[in-house]
């Protein structure tokens, strides 16, 4: 984890507990695919005609973010884990602020999957890792600093 991701004015680290694993920063950084482009395949032609006058357009982006939460005891973890997850869980979009890279993105919660756990959680410190399931949107809505 290098920097400071924050939701609202949650440090997720500082305030939760929470790691960001390697690789999320590669799927936040990944630029978004561009929509197909209207073509048309004429028989008498080779190849085919596309369309190059209209805006490209871009698909929404959806990807995962490998996060842990870590906690001393198993009544901090689940404090943590609802904490957590009263951030991200919404109708609406949450907003992800990433200091190191100086954006602000909008996402939408998609689910998430346990990927590996502490032996026990009831006794001694408590680490769950997650990858969490989020669509942005529109990937051209971020906010940069």
């Amino acid at each position: 984890m290098n920097g400071k991701w924050v939701i609202g004015d949650t440090d997720l680290y500082a305030d939760l507990g929470v790691l960001i694993f390697k690789g999320s920063y590669e799927e936040v950084l990944t630029p978004p695919a561009p929509k197909k482009r209207l073509e048309h395949d004429y028989q008498d032609k080779n190849g085919v005609d596309v369309d190059t006058s209209s805006a490209l357009n871009y698909e929404a982006k959806r990807f995962k973010l490998n996060v842990a939460i870590t906690a001393a005891t198993s009544s901090q973890f689940w404090s943590r884990y609802n904490a957590l997850l009263a951030l991200i869980n919404k109708p609406d979009t949450f907003s992800l602020y990433i200091s190191d890279l100086g954006v602000k993105i909008n996402l939408l919660y998609e689910g998430a999957k346990c990927i590996s756990k502490s032996r026990s959680l009831k006794s001694g410190p408590v680490v769950v890792a997650y990858e969490l399931s989020v669509l942005e949107s529109d990937p051209t809505n971020r906010i940069y600093d």
